[in-house]
């Protein structure tokens, strides 16, 4: 794939393009972008609240209230970044600048967000959070949502796009994986690692780091892509006035709506769930380091296992029942582990635990991918139906609508987390109580109850509005091939014209 010598060409020059097999090459160097997004993942995943709780003393409620806060203004401004994408002309396509315009702010506001002063606490503190994370949430995005639209823009085919999600996927977990080694493998290995507060800055500067060589090789791709991707709509009306429309547009497409629920509902259980699983890991199983850093890299292995079933399963089944099997199979893998340890005949040893856990992690894991595979190439099944319905693409709106909800309910599901632990006491500062800190065993289980079975209770909902997805296999090809007629006929008339 070459680079384009010109602004974009014209959209019969684009089609002819996109027909032409995707090189494995050049999807690894597409994917690459993922990683940066997935070792954001990482650190705000699997790490935040405890940073923020245990190292800095901040309660549950103020640290979930300024990741909400931060989330909120993101999921708001989410809608604006993805149809700019869709609007802007500029000679490097309509992607590019914001990839280019999002990436370093994305990779400083991440270092800065682990480097708190020692000397900030009460309310300075939480304006210091809530400022990175509101630089950091939006900064992302402004990368990850141009992004995400090309991997729906290169290619028209119905395989080929779940290939590319697949390795999209595959590349964010790779990020994850390499924020936990780097975290726990490397930076906060050792008893006391993860309550020493020197140990987060180094770990997050070096991930911002990694984030800007991975964001590059993917703004490379992206530019070699660009005779592949569509132009520009042509659209006159005020820009303020055009994001309305699409807006009510998007609420009038049903399979956008379907897949809206569905990510709201899983990743308000998914927030809660990885919020909680250090605090969960080290005091509930009581795991040292090493285990925590191996149960944690279960859940970025398992996607290894994932992307290759998926893409067995997709010859033989449709996006909507693989997705919704996923979602099912994760929601019963976080209920149990628990639930069997607090109410089961034996209660299992750490050294046990840990061997469970890591199995289940992997599980959970490829249940992930399986499902996230699904589910992302029915979305950009989704924006072809969009077109066919309304006239015009909006990849990057749609990603951005999907965004919107995963944002919220994120912010949402880190606040729950935030409010739980506050609810059942669990202490903060545990940094400067010390790490014998004794916590009551009543509290343990309380916090085994709110990292395992409430988050599962909300993933099990998730799947439920899948069962009013119906845009199959066969009406994508029929959908495919209405709009490769219509553009046809444009072209044709063009040319009577001329």
């Amino acid at each position: 794939m070459r680079a384009p010598a010109t602004p974009l060409g014209g959209e019969a020059a684009a089609k002819l393009a996109r027909a032409v097999p995707l090189t494995r090459r050049y999807k690894a160097a597409y994917g690459a972008g993922a990683m940066a997004d997935g070792i954001v993942s990482a650190g705000f995943g699997f790490f935040l609240l405890f940073y923020l709780t245990a190292v800095c003393g901040m309660s549950g409620t103020m640290a979930g209230t300024a990741k909400l806060i931060a989330l909120l203004v993101d999921a708001v401004a989410d809608p604006a970044i993805g149809l700019a994408s869709d609007r802007i002309r500029s000679r490097f396509g309509r992607r590019l600048p914001f990839m280019v315009g999002g990436l370093v702010p994305f990779a400083c506001a991440f270092g800065l967000l682990f480097s708190i002063p020692p000397s900030l606490a009460g309310a300075p503190l939480f304006l210091y959070v809530t400022a990175c994370l509101i630089v950091l949430r939006v900064s992302t995005s402004c990368f990850v949502l141009p992004f995400t639209a090309v991997g729906a823009e290169v290619t028209d085919d119905y395989r080929e796009r779940a290939s590319i999600v697949s390795y999209r996927l595959t590349f964010q977990n790779a990020g994850i994986l390499c924020g936990v080694v780097l975290g726990l493998g490397v930076f906060m290995s050792g008893p006391a690692g993860l309550l020493a507060r020197e140990n987060y800055i180094p770990f997050a500067w070096t991930c911002a780091a990694a984030i800007v060589l991975t964001g590059c090789i993917a703004i490379g791709a992206v530019y070699r892509a660009g005779p592949r991707l569509h132009a520009p709509s042509v659209d006159k009306t005020h820009f303020l006035a055009g994001f309305g429309r699409e807006m009510v547009e998007l609420s009038r497409n049903r399979s956008f709506l379907v897949l809206f629920g569905t990510v709201l509902t899983y990743f308000l259980a998914y927030s809660a769930s990885v919020s909680l699983a250090l605090h969960a890991s080290r005091y509930f199983w009581k795991l040292d380091s090493f285990a925590i850093q191996m149960v944690l890299l279960s859940t970025t292995l398992g996607p290894l296992l994932g992307a290759p079933i998926s893409a067995f399963a997709l010859r033989y089944i449709e996006k909507r029942t693989l997705s919704i099997c996923a979602f099912l199979a994760i929601s019963l893998f976080l209920m149990w582990p628990p639930l069997f340890q607090l109410y089961g005949p034996h209660a299992l040893t750490p050294s046990t635990a840990a061997v469970v856990l890591f199995v289940n992690g992997l599980l959970v894991g490829t249940a992930i991918m399986v499902g996230g595979i699904g589910f992302q190439s029915m979305l950009a099944d989704t924006a072809d139906e969009h077109e066919y319905l309304f006239g015009v693409r909006r990849e990057g709106l749609f990603f951005s609508g999907l965004t919107l909800a995963f944002k919220a309910a994120s912010g949402l599901g880190g606040l729950i987390a935030g409010l739980a632990l506050d609810a059942i006491q669990f202490p903060t500062d545990i940094a400067a109580k010390g790490p014998d800190l004794a916590i009551p065993e009543d509290v343990l289980e309380k916090l085994a109850l709110i990292s395992g079975p409430l988050p599962a209770a909300f993933a099990a909902i998730s799947p439920l509005f899948l069962l009013g997805y119906h845009l199959t296999r066969k009406r994508h090809a029929r959908i495919i091939l209405a709009l490769e007629q219509r553009k046809q006929a444009n072209i044709d008339a063009v040319g009577d014209r001329g």
